[in-house]
């Protein structure tokens, strides 16, 4: 069972190290202009109706086996996962 990210300075910064180049995130760049922006796994998915897939990041951040996360494309389906 994934255990909840804390939504703090220290996660942020490892989340911009693997978002920042994330190919979703890039491709949609619209996405700057919708909540949350960053960090999906703690704060849910971004707010934007249409996000194409393009890639995931996630699989390779450390937060991701630091909390036993599961399913990746946060900034898309949230902490819920890809369906």
């Amino acid at each position: 069972m994934p255990k909840s990210v804390d939504d703090n300075p220290e996660n942020m910064e490892i989340c911009k190290k693997n978002c920042g180049p994330c190919p979703t995130f890039q491709a949609n760049g619209p996405l700057k202009n919708f909540e949350p922006r960053a960090l999906f796994c703690a704060r849910g998915a971004s707010k934007k109706e249409s996000v194409e897939e393009k890639g995931c990041n996630c699989f390779g951040c450390p937060l991701f086996d630091k909390y036993e996360l599961k399913g990746g494309w946060f900034c898309i389906y949230g902490v819920e996962g890809k369906k």
